[in-house]
Parts: C-alpha cells; sequence; structure tokens
C-alpha cells in the first residue's frame, strides 16, 4: 500500500500517470477521510439524551415502522447491545447523538417480538428467506435448536445485480465475527427461491425476513413468499417480515409499498392464513428523522439518522410485521 503523501505527490505532479491501484487507492483514502469527518464533527456536538424524543413517544404494538423511541427501552437496548456481539456490521449498533441505522433497528426488533411472542425457545426450528449473512442467524443459533438460512446462495446473477449478501464468501468471513459460544453445526444455509421454498408444511416453529420480500419480483411475489412462509411454519407459530414502505401514498415503485398497497397487496390477501399480531403503528417517526433523511445513493455511508432514504423521487423506511398461523380449524 501507498502512503498518502506519495500519492498526493503523484496525483499533483503528474494526474493522468495514476494506473488503476492507486486510483482505487486515493478513493479508498478519500471515503476513508469523509467518514472521519464525519465522526470527528459528530463526537464535537454536544452530549444530549439520545433519541431526543418522550420516552413513551411511538411505542405501541410490535407491527411498526422504523422505531427510533425503541433505543429508550431498557429491554429492547440491551438486546440492540447483545446482538452486535454476532454482527460483522458494527456500525449499525452505533446510538451516538442519534447516528442510528434502521438495519441495526430491523434485525433487533425482530429478534425482539419473535422473544416476546415465545419464539425463542430452546427445541424451536426457524427458517429465514432471503436471510444472506444477517447476525439473526448466528444469534438464533445460541438460543434455538436449528436455524436454516435461505437465499440465492452463490447464485452469479442474483449475487452480482444487488444481492451481494448471498455471497458465500461474505458468509464464511461473517462467521468470524461471532462469539465463540455459537454452534455452527446448528445452521443450515441452503439455496432456495423464497417464493417456492420446497419444504413441507409445517416444518418449522417460526420464519423471518428482513427487507427481502420486496426484491422477488414485485408486491404478487412479495405475497407469495409470504404465504410460502405461512405454509412452512406450524399453527400458531410466527412470521416476521420487514419490507420498505413508502412515506407517501403518492409515490410509486415497483417492488417498494405505500401504507394502502401494504394492506391490500400484502396483508389482507394472507389473511385467512396469517393475522397480524397487533395493528401497525405507523406513526413513529419524529420531525427529526422526516427532516433529515438520507439522501441515495451519495449518502449511503451516513451515519447520521440513517432512518428515512430518499432518491430525489421516493422517501422510505423499513416496516415491521409480526403474523401469526391461524389454527387449524377441526371439523365438528
Amino acid at each position: 500500500m501507498i502512503s498518502f503523501r506519495t500519492l498526493v505527490k503523484t496525483l499533483v505532479g503528474a494526474p493522468r500517470s495514476l494506473d488503476d491501484e492507486q486510483r482505487a487507492e486515493l478513493e479508498w483514502l478519500r471515503q476513508e477521510n469523509a467518514l472521519l469527518r464525519e465522526e470527528v464533527r459528530r463526537k464535537r456536538l454536544p452530549a444530549a439524551p439520545f433519541p431526543s424524543i418522550p420516552r413513551d413517544a411511538g411505542i405501541k404494538g410490535l407491527c411498526e415502522l422504523t422505531n427510533p423511541a425503541r433505543y429508550l427501552s431498557p429491554d429492547w437496548f440491551a438486546l440492540h447491545m447483545d446482538l452486535e456481539r454476532y454482527a460483522m456490521d458494527k456500525h449499525c449498533f452505533q446510538t451516538f447523538n442519534g447516528a442510528i441505522y434502521r438495519k441495526g433497528w430491523e434485525w433487533t426488533h425482530c429478534l425482539f417480538g419473535l422473544r416476546e411472542l415465545g419464539m425463542l425457545k430452546p427445541d424451536h426450528r426457524a427458517i429465514g428467506v432471503g436471510a444472506g449473512r444477517e447476525c439473526v442467524i448466528y444469534y438464533l443459533a445460541d438460543h434455538i435448536a436449528h436455524v436454516t438460512a435461505t437465499d440465492l446462495y452463490d447464485q452469479a446473477d442474483w449475487v452480482d445485480d444487488g444481492g451481494k449478501e448471498a455471497s458465500l464468501t461474505l458468509v464464511e468471513r461473517s462467521k468470524a465475527h461471532t462469539p465463540a459460544t455459537v454452534d455452527f453445526s446448528k445452521i443450515t444455509f441452503e439455496t432456495r427461491d423464497g417464493t417456492s421454498l420446497g419444504y413441507s408444511d409445517d416444518t418449522f416453529d417460526f420464519a423471518w425476513s428482513l427487507s427481502s420480500i420486496e426484491h422477488f419480483g414485485g408486491h404478487e411475489a412479495a405475497l407469495r413468499a409470504l404465504r410460502e412462509m405461512g405454509r412452512v411454519v406450524k399453527p400458531g407459530g410466527i412470521v416476521a417480515v420487514a419490507t420498505e414502505l413508502l412515506l407517501l401514498e403518492e409515490h410509486r415503485h415497483p417492488e417498494y409499498f405505500t401504507r394502502s398497497q401494504l394492506m391490500r397487496d400484502l396483508v389482507e390477501p394472507a389473511a385467512a392464513q396469517l393475522e397480524l399480531v397487533d395493528d401497525v403503528n405507523f406513526d413513529t417517526l419524529t420531525y427529526e428523522y422526516l427532516a433529515d433523511g438520507v439522501v441515495m445513493p451519495a449518502g449511503r455511508d451516513r451515519k447520521r439518522r440513517h432512518v428515512v432514504l430518499n432518491d430525489g423521487d421516493i422517501q422510505w423506511t423499513s416496516i415491521m410485521l409480526f403474523f401469526r398461523k391461524r389454527e387449524l380449524r377441526r371439523s365438528p
């Protein structure tokens, strides 16, 4: 690796003589310098309670939009900090002066909801759909009997086209960031289509899928994936799903959902098989999060309030839904 001083001299003296390695090194240094400046700037801010909203604001049931108020809940936040031990994406667990990431919220709230609903039992078996290398996989392996993680693992077309989390190379790398307590023999990674899992009915105690079903080919494919998870889960079991919610009804996206689309195209069609465990709380985001969205893709690495995303046309965030599979009705 060449030094920064040498690289600068090369750039100033002969800007057209940089080879590919030097250009890559310069770009890496530029990105690291930007992140460092942001880190220093935020640490110079006056210390303040986190987040700056009333303690009881926005906490109702389990089904909800990304919810900064959860970070003020001792039980939820303790789980959040514990989960970090299983993650290679440490930045998703930062909480200094509003530096929260919706992905970290998704992972923690999924597990929190499953725990509250009685799913984290030593004899339970779970399936993750579009699970990639999520820290949720390894946390569950420490708390239940077996975890089946499914994705289009190492399918070149998917991995190269937005599905990099399904790279088995990254999966192996993620294992090195887990506690020594994780028993990898309790985890199976399988290549499966999320809309046609291929397992028998009523195989698993619960299922989860985080910001994946919307990428399976539109709303109809997302519904098929939800129903498929419901099929392979035992009656009374839980299906935990996070997806992308557009913040305004006027917004349109081929994969993401508006509030009305979420209910019309996902929740209501699945209601004969799966019922929400409680009403959805759509009122979790305060002004500071709505006004301070992340501009994509330029702000992808921003640490401050990585909650609402904005690509110039639409704004969106995560929404978490917990469904319970209806019990079979016995004939009299």
